[in-house]
């Protein structure tokens, strides 16, 4: 991964973060500078929380293989890999919740909402912080727990448990007095720990690690494509049967084999996944955010990146198509161009709606611009370069 990393920088990548950095920094303080009396800090500070908290990744490079030979190996994967990779993302995360509560805790202190809630004494502050520091680490342990379970409804069930305890316990902690706000997290993270206790368990889930550590490495590649051609490992498809019916529209004719083919892999493939998820991340960012800036400089960075994310579609091979399918390799890219126009466009229109309407009642020349610019961006510049693209003989 490191050795690409370089091409990630050279893109003009790294320019758009200390782009977004220097914006968020600028809103920062001048939120700092002049406090809005209705400043959601309650709700802004446990989405933040909850959203650090919960991230918790295990990196166990675990590779395909036949669990039966793996049982033996067991105890010492445990004590020497899986345990200290553990206690390493425990502490990324307790450090990483700290990191933004310290951040944080000027705004929680100075917003109306939630100045009578937050400490008054240095003591208070640093017990308030060593309790989210506690949270974030007590979720690792959870989720480690919830990998082990037996039954993939029981996996659901623990982690919209996990969830939902953290949540709650970082808006008590935020909202209400430290001592009640921890007793109550204390009793939350009990029952959840309890819940998965009473859950038949793997000792070592080897299957979950080792599809987890798949799905990590193929998100890596796939982000890492986005600026230097690297090799891709093949993706599990998904159903989406409330999506993937619009490639049952293509007509069926050698003419449209391959739009039809590109359509039918992209909708059920990651990389839609990935990029529907983008989208709806800034649609709820849009909705919630309440500034014409922020909402444009959000429309204009989900479309570059979820432009970049669609050009993932012209890196598959169809290998192993191609040897049964007597299908021509003429058109291919324009076929998934034709995919890669018609996702970008129809992303650029919904989202510029989602983003325009709360300011529909203002000058619009500027929401024009921006859609004008996404239009051109996703509907002609990124499929003309994927179409532009040397055909690849071998298939």
């Amino acid at each position: 991964m490191f050795p690409y990393l370089r091409y990630v920088a050279q893109s003009g990548f790294a320019m758009l973060l200390a782009a977004i950095g220097i914006t968020l920094l600028a809103g920062y303080a001048g939120l700092l500078a002049d406090m809005p009396p209705a400043w959601p800090a309650d709700v802004v500070g446990v989405a933040l929380i909850f959203f650090v908290s919960i991230y918790t990744p295990l990196r166990s490079y675990l590779q395909p293989a036949d669990t039966v030979f793996l049982l033996p190996a067991e105890s010492g994967v445990l004590s020497g890999n899986l345990f200290p990779a553990l206690r390493r993302s425990a502490s990324f995360s307790a450090i990483r919740t700290l990191v933004v509560f310290v951040v944080f805790a000027p705004l929680y202190a100075l917003a109306p909402v939630t100045a009578d809630a937050a400490p008054s004494q240095p003591a208070a502050w640093a017990a308030l912080a060593a309790a989210l520091a506690l949270l974030a680490g007590w979720n690792t342990y959870a989720a480690w727990q919830e990998r082990r379970a037996v039954s993939a409804t029981a996996r659901l069930a623990l982690r919209f448990a996990r969830w939902t305890a953290v949540l709650l316990a970082a808006a008590a902690l935020l909202t209400k007095p430290l001592l009640l706000a921890a007793g109550f997290a204390l009793l939350a993270a009990a029952a959840v720990s309890a819940a998965a206790l009473l859950t038949p368990r793997h000792r070592l889930p080897w299957d979950r690690l080792i599809a987890e550590e798949g799905a990590v490495r193929r998100r890596w590649l796939a982000f890492l494509g986005w600026f230097v051609d690297i090799p891709t490992e093949a993706p599990p498809a998904a159903s989406r049967a409330w999506i993937a019916w619009i490639a049952d529209r293509i007509p069926r004719n050698r003419r449209f084999a391959w739009h039809f083919l590109y359509a039918k892999t992209f909708l059920r493939g990651e990389a839609f996944g990935a990029f529907w998820r983008w989208c709806a991340l800034m649609a709820v960012i849009s909705l919630f955010a309440h500034s014409t800036a922020v909402d444009a400089m959000v429309y204009v960075v989900g479309m570059v990146v979820g432009g970049l994310q669609l050009t993932e579609l012209g890196r598959i091979r169809f290998a192993e198509h191609a040897s049964v399918v007597p299908l021509s390799p003429d058109g291919r890219n324009m076929a998934a161009s034709a995919v890669v126009r018609a996702a970008g466009l129809a992303a650029a229109a919904l989202l510029w709606l989602v983003a325009w309407a709360p300011h529909a009642a203002s000058t619009p020349t500027w929401w024009l611009m921006a859609l004008a610019l996404a239009l051109g961006w996703t509907g002609w510049l990124l499929p003309r370069r994927l179409a532009a693209r040397d055909e690849d003989d071998e298939l």
